[in-house]
């Protein structure tokens, strides 16, 4: 694990642009250690931020 790697993973999985499981290998740390790696850092692993309900369905308009 290097720094620079760990670093890049985070960031890419923070854009959205690699899934908790490719940054955790491009990381070069297991699922449990990403998750405590982005834990520190204050970055969401959890699925969607959507209420149970689902979206909303009012009208801006």
């Amino acid at each position: 694990m290097t720094i620079h790697g760990v670093d890049t993973a985070l960031t890419l999985f923070k854009a959205g642009t690699l899934t908790r499981t490719q940054a955790a290998r491009k990381a070069g740390v297991d699922l449990d250690r990403f998750d405590d790696l982005c834990a520190k850092r204050g970055i969401p692993t959890g699925g969607p931020v959507a209420g149970p309900g689902g979206p909303s369905h009012v009208n801006a308009d």
